[in-house]
């Protein structure tokens, strides 16, 4: 384990497996949108989630049920919640698309502050170029239009960035123990979302469509366990200045496999824009190593 958790290249083959789940979990998310209610879906996601996981991980230890309650409470109530109630508040999707990219500086500068993970000038130049690829890539000329949504998107990408830091203190439950527990917690928030947003649960039982029902089954396995879990994962263990950054290329990819499986159009300025952000990225990661973390120092 220690040599694997060391060898930067697998690191980097395990950063770029969560990066191809979470892209294809977009277009998914399309399907599943085009039958289920957004807050339903994501009860029965998490439902299901913790269904699946629970009976295969540890209890946490009695010691961390009130960390996994914040963690629960950033990622449910804190990310999920402000983001959509973000995208009910403009119609500018691709500024809230950039906004929420904002929760990778975010966990760079929050593992600098607790972890005294510096991510050094390369890092920071890498991620600043990043960065900017991806607010030219979507910038739309109303991004600033609607300033309650964009300050509610940055409290939802703050609320992303401090989910890392949080993960990163859960020290005796496993990578795939935290999905399961933090779903389970999670769901009862979802539910009460669901009812606020006026949503109908029972909807879910008159939908018919195989591709909406398949890709539903993506989120979750593909998703939430595959995905997140390997991601809890190398948060525990790495440099977070060194693997949040890859995030940025999520909607690069996200962008590429619309145009594959939904037709979206391809265009010159996303290619060269998307060169950018990877030059970025890639000095990241050639940055100067961070030493991986030990059991005992999370």
């Amino acid at each position: 384990m220690n040599t694997l958790v060391d060898n930067r290249f697998f690191i980097l083959f395990c950063i770029l497996i969560v990066v191809v789940l979470w892209s294809m979990n977009f277009v998914f998310i399309k399907f599943v949108l085009n039958e289920f209610d957004v807050f339903t879906a994501l009860f029965f996601r998490m439902s299901l989630v913790a269904i699946l996981l629970i009976p295969f991980v540890k209890k946490p230890h009695k010691s961390e049920y009130v960390i996994l309650g914040l963690t629960t409470l950033v990622l449910v109530p804190g990310h999920y919640g402000l983001l959509f109630l973000s995208l009910m508040e403009t119609t500018s999707v691709g500024s809230i698309s950039v906004v929420i990219q904002l929760s990778i500086p975010f966990s760079v500068l929050l593992a600098w502050i607790f972890y005294k993970d510096y991510p050094g000038f390369l890092r920071i130049t890498g991620l600043a170029i990043a960065f900017a690829g991806i607010v030219i890539l979507f910038y739309e000329p109303s991004m600033f239009d609607n300033l309650t949504a964009l300050s509610i998107a940055t409290l939802s990408a703050l609320c992303l960035g401090l989910y890392s830091i949080l993960v990163k203190k859960i020290k005796k439950l496993s990578s795939l123990g935290i999905i399961a527990y933090t779903s389970l917690l999670g769901a009862p928030c979802l539910y009460l979302l669901t009812i606020l947003n006026g949503e109908d649960i029972t909807s879910v039982f008159g939908i018919e469509s195989q591709l909406a029902w398949a890709s539903f089954l993506y989120t979750v396995v593909g998703g939430s366990i595959l995905g997140h879990g390997l991601w809890a994962w190398l948060v525990k263990y790495q440099s977070i200045s060194l693997i949040s950054p890859f995030l940025l290329l999520v909607p690069i990819l996200a962008v590429a496999l619309s145009a594959i499986f939904l037709n979206e159009v391809i265009t010159f300025e996303f290619l060269l824009t998307s060169g950018i952000i990877i030059f970025g990225i890639s000095l990241v990661f050639m940055a100067k190593r961070t030493p991986s973390l030990s059991k005992e120092d999370i």
